[in-house]
């Protein structure tokens, strides 16, 4: 890498700003580790916590893309930091965050499902797409520049547990007659940029495995070459999608193959998981454990710690999941494994929510002030678990998304119960306030959330969830989940439903 090279990198991440008055962490950058598939070993993630002590305060954080996050990163430490990040066989995002155009996109962190390879209903692995696509993409200069990123997804487990339906290219695992492939969506995006939220289009296609790569190397050309470089705020592959059509998409792509798609129009996903709990794996005798996080936030003795565990109860690999949870795959003594996390804090109890809810990192970029995303995602959650039976809470559905601001990085319009972010003025106080979104959600039929309320105070959230999820208690039809219950009334019911009584 040349001197050049390297200067393009300088600062272009950079969140939580010191000039920034809501920054009280002080943390002037932020390094995001590539962790392709969310798959690490237990060495690497010694590496993590090593580097955590040295350069981040002891926290990392897993992202929803499979990442890991360093925050309180000082631009002289980067090149020595880069170095140990190469020996631990990781790399970094290019980024265009620092310049005023639309340029400098690369192909973001691949996301995988993380049982890939070790569920017993996986159709296919998508473990040799991801890694080809990967070692094809990461340092690649003829994919160093795009208008904006692209972001890929693999799936084949059933479940949209990686919400591919958010991402430029989801690659779905399908079967066809006796044929195993995949499908494909594209253009999905959760952000607000143009033309704002949308749900990836299906094509009704089915691709065979030894043809996905070049399918995806022809895709990312396309939003290379013609995506839009005039604004950034068109700048995403999902802008050009809703331009130019999916059909059109799909007729450039064939004529780069040489050939038409098979059709396929048969189901994509067929269930609702991501993967929450204790499962028995493909492997005979052997378990994955999912432990769930709730933020994703690790000190360096912890990460220590789960690296230990897997050493000694699995085959030194982990996974980092999409909801910002670890899983230790390839587990014999799965009931030990859950004594040792027991006595460590970490608690296999709960409802699915505990697994699936996430929220960003609002308190490193200034966008929020106390409480931040991060902690009132898991009031709200541990709030719910203390005041609903487990049986319900699963039963419904429910996940909790959360953001800080309406760059949406948890996707808050694509959960049963979305929040967003904004700080207000109220009676000349700075006060942390949150929309409410309902009834969003992923597989098997995505759906976007509707704006309920809007710049709620954060002290009122927790009464208002209990009020709409009692209504929902009350008047639900038989077996109805709370997304359907959602979608079955009117933006000023709904609203209604949040009132809490007496107030």
């Amino acid at each position: 890498m040349t001197n050049d090279d390297i200067l393009r990198f300088v600062g272009r991440y950079s969140l939580g700003r010191d000039s920034n008055p809501r920054n009280y962490k002080d943390s002037l950058h932020f390094l995001r580790f590539k962790v392709p598939g969310g798959i690490i070993t237990s060495e690497q993630l010694r590496g993590v916590a090593e580097l955590t002590q040295k350069y981040s305060k002891n926290l990392a954080e897993i992202t929803d893309r499979e990442d890991i996050q360093l925050h309180w990163v000082r631009s002289e430490d980067s090149m020595e930091i880069f170095k140990i990040m190469e020996d631990l066989g990781f790399t970094t995002d290019m980024c265009g965050q620092g310049f005023g155009g639309a340029r400098y996109g690369d192909a973001r962190n691949i996301i995988l499902c993380p049982v890939s390879g070790i569920d017993k209903s996986e159709l296919i692995d998508g473990r040799p797409l991801m890694e080809k696509l990967t070692k094809f993409l990461i340092g690649n200069p003829d994919f160093l520049d795009m208008p904006k990123k692209f972001k890929f997804s693999i799936s084949a487990c059933g479940s949209d547990c990686v919400r591919g339906i958010t991402n430029d290219l989801a690659y779905v695992g399908v079967k066809k007659g006796e044929e195993i492939g995949y499908t494909l969506f594209i253009g999905g995006s959760a952000g607000s940029t143009q033309p704002g939220p949308r749900l990836a289009k299906r094509l009704n296609v089915f691709v065979r495995p030894e043809d996905a790569f070049d399918v995806g190397i022809g895709m990312i050309k396309i939003h290379r070459d013609h995506s839009n470089r005039e604004t950034k705020v068109k700048a995403r592959f999902k802008w050009l999608v809703n331009e130019w059509g999916a059909k059109k998409i799909q007729s450039m792509v064939e004529e780069n193959l040489g050939r038409k798609f098979e059709f396929f129009d048969g189901p994509a996903f067929i269930e609702n998981s991501n993967h929450e709990g204790i499962h028995p794996q493909s492997q005979g005798g052997k378990y994955y454990v999912n432990v769930p996080l709730l933020g994703g936030r690790l000190s360096n003795d912890e990460m220590i710690f789960f690296a230990d565990l897997a050493e000694n109860y699995g085959s030194s690999e982990l996974r980092l999941t999409p909801t910002q949870n670890i899983i230790i795959p390839d587990v014999k003594d799965r009931i030990e494994v859950v004594k040792v996390l027991s006595e460590n804090n970490f608690s296999m109890e709960g409802p699915n929510l505990k697994w699936s809810s996430i929220g960003c990192s609002s308190d490193f970029c200034g966008k929020t002030i106390e409480p931040h995303v991060k902690q009132m995602t898991a009031d709200l959650v541990n709030y719910l678990i203390g005041n609903f039976e487990l049986d319900l809470l699963n039963e419904s559905g429910i996940v909790i998304q959360a953001n800080g601001c309406p760059n949406h990085c948890c996707a808050s319009s694509l959960s049963e119960i979305g929040l967003s972010g904004a700080v207000v003025k109220i009676e000349g106080e700075l006060i942390q306030t949150y929309s409410i979104l309902l009834g969003g959600g992923v597989d098997p039929n995505a759906i976007l959330g509707r704006v309920i309320e809007r710049s709620i105070p954060h002290n009122q959230m927790n009464e208002k969830i209990a009020s709409l999820i009692n209504n929902y208690i009350t008047i639900r039809q038989e077996s109805e989940r709370f997304r359907d219950f959602c979608n079955r009334f009117s933006e000023e019911e709904l609203k209604n439903y949040l009132k809490v009584k007496n107030r």
